[in-house]
């Protein structure tokens, strides 16, 4: 299972010329993920679901089982005895943990094949995603947040509506790179000077055609925009401050310029102040070190 799916489908329109509302019928041409992906979320949704019914599942797909039994053994989760098993996984980590470490394979197996340009380093792309979920997970425990545990898998995948962008769009993707480097702005300043829709609504489309947790879709679609309209208010709020935090720690996405501001809004929601932040940034770095352990799924 590996992204050749992914980059088979062609779109011939242009992002200069969509308008939001036209956006549903043009990403139908995104392949959907593979059937076993779908039936595990679609379970996982069902609070009556049983163990050895996800395991089941699970256990379809030998490297879908390998990917997340590695997942869970890594550093990252730092449980001190192995997991040999997936129903083992469930019973000690929990549904919502399993399915977070399913959402970001299923992700990393769709890109698998994105190679890096000039204007898109890979690498450091997904190490970007990286922090802002790292950074997520630490202000998560701090605070505490509500659905803490989707706090991760929220920062790992905000920015993947800009993938969508990169292969499905390459010319718009390149003049947006080359427009924002030029005049120095921030990558959703570009979207806004030259398009009707940007990379947060582009990934909310193609998570919700997916039937991503509305969590997810929510917090990916508005991490640009005001918490106030948010259902689920503190994920967004979150991911808004741990991504411009990652920029702080040079750890910011590649392509443009960092944010102007950290999201006034955001921090107030949180009750948090920047300076707070900054006395995470040492525990923010340590677990970087484990958190780096998911790039091995890329392999």
């Amino acid at each position: 299972m590996n992204g050749s799916h992914f980059l088979s489908a062609k779109i011939k329109s242009s992002l200069l010329d969509i308008h939001p509302r036209e956006l549903k019928g043009i990403i139908k041409d995104i392949p959907t993920l593979p059937l076993i992906y779908q039936e595990l979320f679609r379970m996982m949704q069902d609070p009556e679901v049983s163990v050895p019914k996800i395991a089941e599942i699970i256990a379809q797909d030998q490297a879908l089982t390998a990917k997340i039994l590695h997942l869970v053994n890594s550093a990252f989760y730092g449980f001190n005895k192995q997991i040999k098993t997936i129903s083992r996984a469930v019973v000690i980590l929990g549904f919502k943990a399993v399915r977070s470490a399913a959402l970001a394979i299923s992700v990393f197996d769709f890109f698998n094949d994105e190679d890096s340009t000039e204007e898109l380093n890979m690498a450091k792309f997904w190490k970007h995603s990286i922090a802002v979920a790292t950074i997520s997970k630490v202000l998560a425990d701090r605070i505490p947040v509500k659905q803490a545990e989707e706090a991760f898998t929220i920062g790992l995948l905000h920015d993947v509506g800009k993938l969508i962008e990169k292969h499905y769009f390459p010319q718009d993707f390149e003049e947006l790179c080359r427009a924002a480097q030029e005049q120095q702005m921030s990558w959703i300043e570009g979207e806004g000077a030259l398009f009707q829709v940007n990379h947060a609504i582009i990934g909310k489309a193609v998570f919700r055609m997916w039937d991503f947790p509305p969590t997810v879709v929510e917090a990916v679609q508005l991490h640009h925009s005001s918490v106030t309209t948010a259902k689920y208010p503190q994920l967004v709020a979150l991911v808004q401050v741990a991504n411009f935090v990652s920029y702080q720690l040079e750890y910011g996405a590649p392509g443009a310029f960092p944010p102007r501001e950290c999201p006034p809004e955001a921090l107030k929601l949180l009750n948090l102040q920047l300076e707070q932040v900054e006395d995470f940034h040492d525990q923010i770095q340590q677990e970087m070190e484990s958190s780096l352990e998911i790039l091995k799924l890329l392999d």
